[in-house]
């Protein structure tokens, strides 16, 4: 409800307060939620980045990228199509994030957890 912050921060507030009250309510009910969906749910994206914290998140960026260059080349010509598919999509997320960090424009964390993905080769 912060009105200085950006219609991306918003989102992301309202996104991630969804998440929040879904993890919320699945717990109450006592359905299994899976630690992955219990930790997403408790992170809060910071209102702003240092530009020390932004270095570090661009080099997790780059990295999650290069994990994602090397399924590409692996699969190169192999027998899954989709799955290079996948890596050459992830490759311009990241590129695109890492555009927008180092020229100091907002950034959605959704684009940010979307860059940060890595296609699973072991799940074709």
């Amino acid at each position: 409800m912060d009105p200085g912050l950006g219609p991306a921060a918003q989102g992301d507030y309202m996104t991630r307060a969804a998440r929040a009250q879904t993890a919320i309510d699945d717990l109450s009910e006592h359905t299994n939620v899976r630690d992955s969906e219990i930790s997403d749910a408790l992170f809060v994206p910071p209102k702003h980045l240092s530009p020390e914290e932004r270095v570090v998140l661009i080099k997790q960026l780059e990295h999650a990228k290069t994990l994602d260059d090397q399924i590409y080349h692996d699969h190169l010509g192999g027998w899954d199509p989709i799955l290079t598919e996948d890596c050459t999509v992830q490759d311009k997320r990241v590129d695109r994030v890492v555009r927008d960090l180092e020229a100091e424009r907002p950034v959605s964390w959704s684009q940010i957890d979307q860059a940060m993905w890595v296609p699973n080769e072991n799940a074709w």
